[in-house]
């Protein structure tokens, strides 16, 4: 089995006795997009400044690409490339001379990479344009650069649409998509906005007070195990679930039939149906929202 891109085993922090993080652990695997849902105070930014090693945990281990950030920091973190708090951005130079400064600093960094991640980012056209003049979702983009020049095996974006339109977040959506599809590039995403989680993550973490409550895949995470079948006499059809298969169903407002069965079972359950005179109009998965789960799991009423 390949090594975790990214791999964080009973993390810890406590903060003047007070225990911040409370014994996290969650993988990231190659080419996964992973997000880190929770409400304000949850413990996000602590956890995700611990990953990039501006905070030290009180117990547990974080390792990137098989290197722990504590005995190996810099090998771990030459595997990184992260927005924290948002990029930081010389406003009076161009976003290239930007690029250029930050991969001074690196004898790894070539013209061909920042090139490289200027086109991965979609900013050929504007790139020698002085950021002041930039839209929020420029610098966005440019900050992504930033990330990418590197060429990170891990890219950690702690709430990277923040400011965004519709428009630049569908834009930044989709890059984010790519670089895990085509490049291979693992993704770690902090986001308040649920809606774009679940749209572009493969999977989801959900903190709260400290404390993973639930990681999975979205997909996992939005099945509720039942099955809503809109027939013509849903009535009879409760009746069927009952008597033939011992099944608790219950019929919504709209005169669905929804109950929670094995799947194995569905295609004779359909069988019986049709044989008995009923007309199914359509049979299908009955699927939650990742909101609905969020606001589930954490006790909130309002998103944070």
């Amino acid at each position: 089995m390949d090594t975790p891109v990214l791999n964080v085993t009973n993390l810890s922090k406590s903060i003047k006795k007070k225990e911040i993080i409370k014994d996290i652990s969650f993988q990231l695997n190659k080419s996964e997009v992973l997000g880190f849902l929770g409400p304000n105070g949850a413990g996000k930014s602590t956890t995700l400044r611990m990953l990039v090693g501006l905070s030290r945990p009180s117990s547990g281990t974080i390792s990137i690409c098989g290197h722990s950030i504590r005995d190996d920091y810099v090998d771990a973190m030459s595997h990184v490339g992260c927005i924290i708090e948002g990029p930081d951005l010389y406003e009076y130079l161009s976003g290239y001379k930007n690029l250029e400064l930050l991969g001074a600093m690196s004898k790894q960094v070539t013209k061909a990479a920042i090139d490289d991640a200027i086109a991965l980012v979609g900013m050929e056209k504007r790139i020698h344009d002085k950021v002041s003049i930039y839209s929020m979702g420029m610098k966005q983009r440019i900050g992504l650069a930033q990330a990418l020049i590197h060429q990170p095996d891990l890219l950690i974006l702690d709430e990277p649409t923040n400011g965004l339109d519709p428009q630049g977040i569908h834009e930044f959506r989709e890059i984010v998509k790519s670089l895990a599809k085509d490049k291979g590039i693992s993704v770690l995403i902090s986001s308040h906005l649920i809606s774009e989680v679940q749209l572009m993550c493969d999977r989801v973490c959900i903190i709260n007070q400290g404390m993973i409550v639930r990681d999975g895949t979205v997909s996992e995470m939005l099945s509720t195990g039942e099955i809503v079948w809109v027939l013509n006499n849903p009535a009879q059809g409760q009746k069927i679930l009952s008597e033939q298969f011992k099944l608790e169903s219950r019929i919504t407002v709209q005169n669905e039939l929804i109950a929670a069965i094995d799947l194995e079972i569905l295609p004779k359950i359909n069988a019986i149906l049709i044989a008995s005179g009923l007309e199914l109009q359509t049979v299908a998965a009955k699927n939650t929202t990742l909101e609905e789960l969020f606001l589930s799991l954490t006790n909130h009423k309002a998103i944070q």
